[in-house]
Parts: C-alpha cells; sequence; structure tokens
C-alpha cells in the first residue's frame, strides 16, 4: 500500500516516484504503482481480459497490423501505431476529438495540437 508523502519505485523502471502520482516521471509511463483498468482506474491483474468494475475490454487490436495490445501499453509493440492516448494530467485515456478529460475535467486543446 502507499504511503503519502513517501516515494515507491515505479514498476516498469524502478525509479522512485510520489505515491500519488499518474505518470513516471523518469520512464513517463502511467501508472507507476500499480495495473488499473486505462478507462476507471480500478484495479486489474495481468491476463485479465475485461474491467472487473466497469466491465470495458482491457484489450485493444491494432487498427493497423492486428496485433492484440493490453492495459499497460499505449502504443503498439509491433508497429507502433499509438493505440490509446491519456489525458496529460490524471493518465485517462481520452478519444480524439474529446475537448476536456472526463475524469479530471482538464482541457485537452494544446494536448491535440501537439499530437497533430
Amino acid at each position: 500500500m502507499a504511503v503519502p508523502g513517501y516515494k515507491h519505485p515505479c514498476r516498469f523502471c524502478g525509479q522512485l516516484v510520489e505515491a500519488n502520482s499518474p505518470y513516471c516521471p523518469h520512464c513517463t509511463r502511467p501508472h507507476p504503482h500499480q495495473m488499473v483498468c486505462p478507462w476507471c482506474f480500478a484495479p486489474i491483474q495481468a491476463g485479465w481480459r475485461a474491467c472487473n468494475k466497469c466491465g470495458r475490454s482491457l484489450i485493444v487490436r491494432c487498427n493497423k497490423c492486428g496485433n492484440e495490445v493490453g492495459p499497460d501499453s499505449d502504443a503498439c509493440e509491433k508497429c507502433g501505431t499509438v493505440i490509446r492516448h491519456r489525458c496529460p494530467t490524471c493518465a485517462a485515456v481520452v478519444t480524439p476529438g474529446d475537448r476536456r478529460c472526463a475524469r479530471c475535467g482538464q482541457k485537452l486543446g494544446e494536448f491535440w495540437k501537439k499530437r497533430a
């Protein structure tokens, strides 16, 4: 369990990260302390194909090559195509055209301009 005010190792790179950080500042991966559903942030386990809280699929198929991409990846490992976009503030999944993050309300105009 994460203790507020203390840093814990990132599960991807091992560097110390604030307990409530949505991103690792070292490797930039979202949710550095535990696997969570990219849609509702409920804790999940490796190998699950759907979230046990919101029911959404944790596996996304790449539109370009058809490779399956799990909840910890935002780009296809096979061809590099970006599969999921994440809010820069809270790491929730956002879709092109969203003006605000549905989870935290962050305005996304500049975020999409940088992605264009």
